[in-house]
């Protein structure tokens, strides 16, 4: 039996392996942007992200089908995909319709919930793929979760050349034009405000595959780390605050607030020394504030694994404003890389939400009214070659 050439012994390899090699190329675009180009105009600022509590839509096509079997038990989402007649053998689920077989795969978390779901079609030419393609995308273009978006991706690449849209009606546009006989590979992917993450993808390799995947590595987790603030005075009177947004959300998940020894009154740049070693299979990533005297955080990277922050650690939960302030542009709020230098980059959507929820914190708030040094955002990204962006999050730190 001929098997995806996508796949590993890891199910979730393919949507982890792209979103880590999109990060690897918006890390380098960071790392070696010129530190003289002029800074641009800044942006318009996006609309505010509204967690509102999530609810699938009803089951009425192949999108809606595998999006409902996210976070249920295996016999519920085998109920769900039954009543769309697809069968089980006992390890998939298939379907077969006007001589076109779709096979779903589950795979469930530790416990009994099911955290990813795979629909995929095999060994079957363009002609084939390329209308059931069309339909997926037509389907999560129409669904809740594609307006709940916070990334998105589409790509074409054939020949060698491979062409990106920004959004959605510019990629089926080109999706429209491409001939049943091509053997182009088509790819979108993103993930929303829930942690959900999701692919469809035409891969026409050594072996002809097409597939809908949907992932959620949170799956039994709470989407808030906290249910009370408890910002304290003392809180807001110490040198650097240092702020977490998870990665994939951009939900606010604490603070914490160091005191560091001689601070630097000049300059507008907060002065990081960093020790950065890669993970060839164990790396790790230091901070420090001028000199070695002073850590602001150290975290474990590793390659097919996971290293974990060792400091700091304990973030609180803070105190929420009603809204976020008007985002002040690359000036004011910019990537580090790993040698702790400021960067700045085309393309400022993740910082401008990552502005918007941190500037939802009255600590922030205040820490970034006493300041005139840019604040710093680092992306720490503790699992690395086949990196989950479920442990990923950025550090923002600002100085007053």
């Amino acid at each position: 039996m001929k098997t995806n050439p996508y796949k590993s012994r890891l199910t979730n390899t393919p949507l982890h392996t792209f979103i880590a090699t999109a990060a690897v190329a918006v890390l380098l675009v960071l790392f070696t942007a010129c530190p003289h180009e002029p800074i641009v105009p800044t942006p318009p600022d996006p609309q505010p992200i509204d967690y509102t509590p999530e609810v699938n839509d009803p089951v009425t096509n192949d999108f809606t089908m595998v999006k409902a079997c996210i976070g249920e038990t295996s016999s519920a989402a085998a109920t769900i995909l039954g009543q769309r007649d697809f069968l089980s053998d006992g390890e998939k689920y298939t379907h077969t319709e006007n001589g076109i077989t779709k096979i779903v795969s589950l795979y469930p978390t530790n416990g009994t919930n099911i955290k990813q779901g795979e629909l995929y079609v095999r060994d079957q030419e363009m002609s084939v793929m390329l209308p059931i393609f069309k339909q997926w995308m037509q389907e999560f273009r129409a669904s809740t979760p594609f307006t709940k978006l916070v990334r998105s991706s589409y790509s074409i690449s054939e020949n060698g050349n491979a062409q990106n849209f920004n959004n959605y009606e510019d990629f089926l546009a080109a999706v429209e034009n491409i001939p049943s006989s091509s053997n182009a590979n088509l790819h979108f992917m993103g993930n929303d405000i829930y942690a959900n993450e999701y692919e469809i993808y035409i891969s026409n390799g050594y072996t002809k595959w097409m597939e809908l995947r949907i992932l959620n590595s949170r799956i039994g987790q709470p989407s808030n780390d906290f249910t009370q603030s408890d910002l304290q005075d003392s809180d807001l009177h110490k040198n650097i605050l240092i702020s977490k947004v998870d990665y994939l959300t951009f939900r606010y998940k604490g603070f914490y607030a160091l005191n560091v020894q001689n601070p630097v009154q000049s300059g507008t740049e907060i002065p990081f020394l960093a020790q950065y070693q890669s993970p060839g299979d164990f790396g790790w990533i230091k901070l420090y504030y001028q000199n070695t005297n002073n850590l602001l955080m150290s975290g474990g990277i590793v390659w097919m694994g996971c290293g974990h922050l060792d400091f700091p650690t304990g973030f609180r939960a803070g105190l929420s404003a009603n809204s976020s302030l008007p985002y002040p542009g690359q000036g004011k709020i910019a990537y580090i890389d790993n040698s702790g230098n400021y960067q700045t980059v085309s393309d400022e959507s993740d910082l401008q939400h990552v502005w918007q929820t941190v500037s939802k914190q009255q600590e922030f708030r205040h820490y970034y009214a006493n300041s005139h040094k840019k604040v710093a955002v680092y992306l720490y990204t503790p699992s690395v070659g086949m990196g989950n962006p479920a442990d990923w999050y950025y550090l923002v730190f600002v100085e007053q």
